[in-house]
């Protein structure tokens, strides 16, 4: 990641001493560009959910790839600052992988829109997959008679609440501490390779005035 001498400095001491930032932020377009890759995105969302080190053999199978073409891309995740190499473990016969931090979070001020552009079209299209994966395996389901457990998470909901402005605050508070809560409760073996896991998307959109009506300049 393209950074300031300072803070590369403080990344360096942070390193030496076996301490990482607690949130990784995306400050520079080409890091952000360098995410639009399926796999990549499936790398990172597995390395700051578990916060465990992952081998590239186990992150490829994952995502339907060769080890050697993982290694590519956990070099370039690496080079901008958001992987990092981990201590061996075991037998060391292959370098472990872990996230540069607890968190990842996209700097919304950045100036190139067709970064975040990218960025987020992978997001949406890999969620895509996902939910066009659970509809077919719903039908599958349906034509084999099996019935649906009455408290299965639904595929997609949307809809909205009228909320005050300070109450929007309170429900995107209390949204994800839900979220940070349910994340803080897995154990390091429901954190493994094999385990099971249930992606989410949140997307919290305020309702904006328009130019010319109340309360706008």
């Amino acid at each position: 990641m393209t950074r300031n001498t300072t803070e590369a400095q403080e990344t360096e001491t942070l390193e030496a001493n076996g301490e990482y930032p607690q949130v990784v932020s995306i400050t520079d377009p080409q890091a952000i560009r360098a995410l639009a890759h399926d796999a990549r995105l499936i790398v990172l969302d597995e390395l700051f959910a578990s916060q465990a080190t992952r081998t590239a053999t186990e992150l490829a199978s994952l995502c339907d790839l060769t080890p050697s073409a993982m290694s590519y891309h956990l070099r370039a995740l690496e080079k901008y600052g958001y992987v990092v190499r981990a201590a061996s473990e075991g037998d060391a016969r292959e370098r472990r992988w872990r996230a540069a931090g607890a968190r990842l979070e996209l700097n919304t001020q950045i100036d190139s829109s067709n970064a975040k552009t990218a960025y987020l079209n992978v997001q949406l299209n890999a969620f895509r997959t996902r939910l066009n994966a659970e509809v077919q395996r719903r039908e599958a389901e349906a034509k084999a008679g099996i019935e649906p457990d009455p408290e299965r998470p639904p595929m997609l909901t949307s809809g909205l609440v009228f909320l005050p402005e300070e109450k929007q605050r309170e429900f995107n508070r209390r949204l994800l501490d839900l979220v940070y809560e349910y994340e803080a409760m897995a154990t390091a073996d429901q954190r493994s390779i094999d385990s099971r896991r249930m992606f989410y998307l949140i997307s919290l959109l305020p309702e904006y005035p328009s130019p010319g009506e109340p309360g706008t300049e």
